[in-house]
């Protein structure tokens, strides 16, 4: 793999900025010691088996910031190449979580250095299979989409924080130290969001 960058066990925020992990990542599970069974035997095929077992994830995770499929699957590829480059810092590692935590800082650096470009959030518009779909069928889909632009439209800072919130589980804290904030800011950026989604998603709350 070619090396395009260093991956810091202690996880990196917005702008590089040291989000202490603490011992968030130690883990005894089975799969993680297997993993790190490897790591020590085989390094390649310790790198093979994280993939296989986490790619999936890694991608998901970046998708719910970027919800471009190409753009998420290039940017995880990046966080495994990272990974690669920093294995012999990897020991004691609990590797779902580190990657968990990994991919949304990817994310969230993509975000940064795109809006620092000029550029702006993709609207996320429906499937090719879910417009060939009758309309009787469609009622659940048509309402996951509709929220999910709702979410989209939201101020950047509040869809950033309510997806990290929301949708991977993080608590104000960690999100505050993801972004570099305080924890009453995650909590006002919350509240603003819930507000603007409950107008927004009116007629679903009726």
């Amino acid at each position: 793999m070619e090396a395009i960058g260093i991956l810091s066990p202690v996880a990196l925020g917005m702008n590089g900025h040291a989000v202490n992990q603490s011992n968030g990542y130690f883990c005894t599970m089975p799969e993680n010691a297997r993993l790190q069974n490897l790591l020590q035997e085989d390094e390649r095929q310790f790198m093979e088996a994280l993939f296989k077992t986490y790619f999936p994830l890694v991608c998901k995770a970046i998708y719910r910031l970027v919800p471009d499929m190409a753009t998420a699957e290039d940017l995880a590829q990046e966080v495994f190449i990272k990974i690669w480059n920093r294995r012999d810092q990897l020991k004691d590692v609990y590797f779902k979580a580190y990657l968990h935590r990994a991919a949304v800082n990817m994310a969230l650096d993509h975000i940064d250095k795109n809006k620092r470009r000029g550029g702006t959030h993709q609207e996320i518009s429906p499937t090719h299979e879910e417009a060939q779909v009758q309309a009787p069928v469609i009622h659940l889909k048509e309402t996951k989409l509709r929220i999910q632009q709702a979410i989209d439209l939201l101020p950047e800072k509040c869809r950033e924080i309510f997806v990290l919130s929301r949708y991977e589980e993080m608590s104000y804290k960690e999100i505050a130290e993801t972004l570099q904030i305080s924890v009453k800011t995650v909590e006002n950026q919350m509240m603003t969001a819930l507000k603007k989604l409950r107008v927004s998603l009116k007629e679903y709350l009726e």
